[in-house]
């Protein structure tokens, strides 16, 4: 099986994601995160990809109480072991957020505010996997 861990949709990733039957309902997105050992700041700062991406969390969090969005962080954890299957240390972290809608998500990561606040997660992550999910009650 191969993984691409990216930073940044494809078009046709977003087109698919805002066309999803379920696009107009809560979404939870999974993010699977890989950190840099050390971040990559144009300015050169010295710090490392997981205090990056903490900075870029803590806005964004900001960001989307600011503008009123329900949902937020909903789960966060460092990557500790595996129990079913095996990987080669893809992840460092996991988080779960939720949107109230695929629109609304789109809207958020495209405004002026968020372009002010995504050097902090281009500078921090290696990559990650970013995957939509409902709440319909597996368990």
């Amino acid at each position: 099986m191969t993984t691409l861990n990216a930073i940044e949709p494809t078009p046709e990733q977003i087109k698919k994601f805002l066309s999803d039957k379920k696009a107009g309902e809560p979404v939870y997105m999974l993010n699977l995160l890989k950190f840099k050992d050390k971040a990559t700041y144009k300015n050169g700062e010295d710090v490392s990809g997981r205090e990056a991406y903490a900075r870029y969390a803590s806005a964004f969090s900001q960001l989307v109480k600011d503008k009123g969005i329900e949902g937020g962080g909903t789960w966060g954890g460092n990557m500790n072991s595996w129990l079913i299957g095996q990987g080669e240390g893809e992840w460092d972290a996991i988080g779960i957020f939720k949107y109230p809608s695929a629109e609304i998500m789109i809207e958020t990561v495209s405004s002026d505010e968020y372009r002010k606040i995504h050097k902090h997660r281009r500078a921090g992550l290696e990559g990650q996997l970013l995957i939509s999910c409902d709440n319909k009650g597996v368990f």
